[in-house]
């Protein structure tokens, strides 16, 4: 999660930090949450005041090499790829 900043298709970036803290970057908004790896190994999320998301990791492998995290929804089903920069 830590190995740098991930960037996503609409231009938003991602750093996360290994205290559990995260900060997202959109469109010159930025907002500060925090996540975590549950026992089933799944990845969660929260931002303040009350947002909370479950989220199936994944490696993004080109050429054997891993190169970004695809975030699948665990309730939803969308998927969201970041690329690290």
């Amino acid at each position: 999660m830590t190995a740098g900043d991930l960037v996503y298709s609409d231009g938003a970036t991602q750093t996360f930090y290994a205290d559990g803290s995260t900060r997202y970057l959109e469109a010159g908004r930025e907002s500060e949450g925090t996540w975590s790896i549950d026992e089933n190994g799944d990845f969660r999320s929260f931002w303040p005041p009350s947002y909370r998301a479950s989220y199936r990791l994944q490696w993004v492998v080109e050429n054997g090499e891993v190169v970004g995290l695809r975030f699948s929804d665990l309730r939803t089903g969308a998927r969201f790829d970041g690329r690290y920069q």
